[in-house]
């Protein structure tokens, strides 16, 4: 519309026209329910405001959108649509997938625990049966020690007693629960890590559901506050733009999870780019300052010290060189007999599905 002619009536109806669709595509896509959702976008407005082609793709994605719906990967709220567990499963495994393809046989394996108990797979060992044993009865063992008994006894009748019973030792696997803490702070969309912080955290989910079914994880994220995160709703979390990162709260959301499992073989992995800023008070409102003040170290390293009196070590993966936070976590981890691993926003994934099959092999 510039230039020195003037548009005469026509093109100017036309001009006005094209102004009124990009405005209301604008308006269309900016809104998150039609960005959610392909049948909310006027497919009309799009060819007269960008093209044939750019209708055309709209239609092949509409297309897409309905086979996800068909195979149980998309599902609808309303007018939203949104990701199936079935969909977060399939992402989760080809995220284990990925990190697994980058680590070395060596690094990988079963880690099961080789003790006799009462589940897992059999060892080809038996033993006498015991008053309360769940494990398979080893029928031809059993059969034998019956005849040998009658045999030696003399007796013209078979018959079965409860000495004669064995049963085949299986190996036991151990059950964690395993707290997982991710930081949310807009720090991490600006360093690059918040993408790769969510996917590892899918590939984390998926490795448990399939290889560890008796754990229990639980995701926790946190900048201002934090809060528990199912694992189906990962994909669309978003980052905060609220200043602070709340390790504090963090802390005492995993350690009520922990608390409910006392039997189990507990772990605790903190992901962060930052050093704590952040802490609940005791009206439970979030309290911030930068630099982070000594009441915010102080209650962190207090609920640091009651996963060390949990006997919990804490893992922590640093991201980016803050040497503020490195001091930070240096400083936590003699203090609490954890470790730290630098990681970078590639490798996360590697280093944290590595630690906790490390962790689950080790008790």
């Amino acid at each position: 519309m510039g230039g020195d002619e003037p548009l005469g009536l026509p093109d100017a109806t036309q001009a006005l026209a094209e102004l009124a669709d990009l405005e209301s595509l604008m308006d269309q896509l900016s809104d998150s329910d039609a960005r959610a959702n392909l049948d909310n976008i006027d497919e009309a407005a799009v060819a007269r405001a960008l093209g044939r082609q750019a209708a055309d793709d709209l239609r092949a994605m509409r297309e897409i959108q309905k086979q996800l719906e068909e195979d149980g990967y998309l599902q609808r709220d309303g007018d939203r649509l949104e990701l199936t567990p079935k969909a977060v499963r399939r992402i989760g495994r080809t995220a284990l997938k990925e990190v697994f393809s980058s680590l070395d046989a060596s690094q990988r394996g079963d880690h099961s625990v080789h003790r006799s108990g009462a589940s897992g797979e059999i060892t080809g060992m038996t033993r006498q049966w015991q008053f309360g044993d769940e494990q398979p009865i080893d029928v031809v063992t059993t059969v034998r020690n019956a005849v040998n008994r009658k045999i030696m006894s003399g007796s013209s009748k078979l018959t079965l007693s409860a000495e004669d019973f064995e049963v085949h030792e299986t190996e036991t696997r151990t059950r964690a629960a395993v707290a997982l803490l991710i930081d949310q702070s807009f720090s991490m969309v600006m360093s690059d890590t918040w993408r790769s912080a969510k996917t590892m955290a899918l590939a984390l989910h998926s490795l448990a559901q399939s290889a560890y079914p008796l754990d229990a994880l639980e995701i926790i994220s946190f900048a201002n506050i934090a809060q528990v995160v199912k694992p189906h709703e990962l994909p669309d979390l978003e980052a905060s733009y609220i200043q602070g990162t709340n390790l504090h709260h963090a802390l005492m959301l995993a350690g009520r999870f922990l608390d409910k499992h006392h039997g189990a073989q507990r772990v605790v992995m903190v992901v962060t780019d930052g050093e704590p800023t952040a802490h609940i008070d005791e009206e439970g409102y979030s309290c911030f300052d930068y630099p982070p003040s000594d009441e915010t170290i102080a209650l962190t390293v207090a609920q640091i010290d009651l996963m060390t009196r949990r006997r919990v070590p804490i893992s922590w993966f640093r991201l980016g060189d803050d040497p503020s936070l490195e001091r930070f976590l240096d400083q936590m981890a003699r203090r609490n007999g954890g470790r730290v691993l630098a990681a970078s926003s590639e490798k996360l994934g590697d280093y944290v599905v590595s630690d906790y099959v490390r962790s689950r092999g080790s008790r």
